[in-house]
């Protein structure tokens, strides 16, 4: 090879390297991130262990076995099924494992098909208690979003709403929401 070819062949893989090998790209994005998560279940858990429809549940009390089922989404955003679940299953966890759940006779259970899909992703090894048990109480979630877009940028204002009913009488019992808003400007990979 001449010194030019090599001199243009060093050029070319140093030009690449700059643009492929230095930072990476950062996703510009308003869809919901693993922080939402965490953020949106631990106060979800918090205003159900301060609920004072709840609080004056005690220990003696009839168990009340509540299900966790029907994510549904209503956002532009694909939330695939394991993540929907996994909303579910952490807000569960860290309710079934409360002073508020053993105080109040509460038992949480999700569907038994489900349970292997959220043992993995929680890393569990054993099924938890009254996993089998029929519910007399359900928890719903549902998630919605408000979109807008333009040649500016996009934002999305998130609203997840949580509902407990009671199975035998149809009422709800507790009932929170959670927002959050995301916003970028620009050019967006959404």
């Amino acid at each position: 090879m001449t010194h030019a070819v090599v001199a243009v062949v060093i050029a070319m893989v140093t030009a690449a390297c700059g643009c492929g090998c230095g930072s990476q790209p950062v996703a510009r994005t308003t869809f919901l991130r693993s922080v939402d998560l965490i953020d949106m279940t631990d106060r979800m858990a918090e205003s159900f262990a301060n609920d004072p429809v709840l609080g004056r549940r005690g220990s003696d009390a009839n168990p009340w076995v509540i299900s966790v089922d029907r994510v549904v989404n209503y956002t532009n955003q694909i939330i695939p099924q394991r993540e929907k679940w996994l909303y579910l299953a952490r807000l569960r966890a860290l309710l079934a494992e409360s002073e508020a759940a053993v105080g109040r006779n509460i038992i949480w259970t999700i569907p038994p098909q489900r349970w292997p899909m959220v043992a993995q992703e929680l890393g569990l090894d054993e099924e938890s208690y009254g996993l089998r048990l029929p519910p007399t109480h359900l928890l719903t979630a549902e998630f919605h979003a408000l979109t807008n877009t333009s040649g500016a940028g996009r934002s999305d204002m998130y609203l997840c709403n949580f509902q407990l009913l009671h199975l035998s009488s149809g009422t709800v019992v507790w009932e929170e929401k959670w927002e959050v808003k995301r916003a970028v400007s620009g050019l967006t990979y959404d």
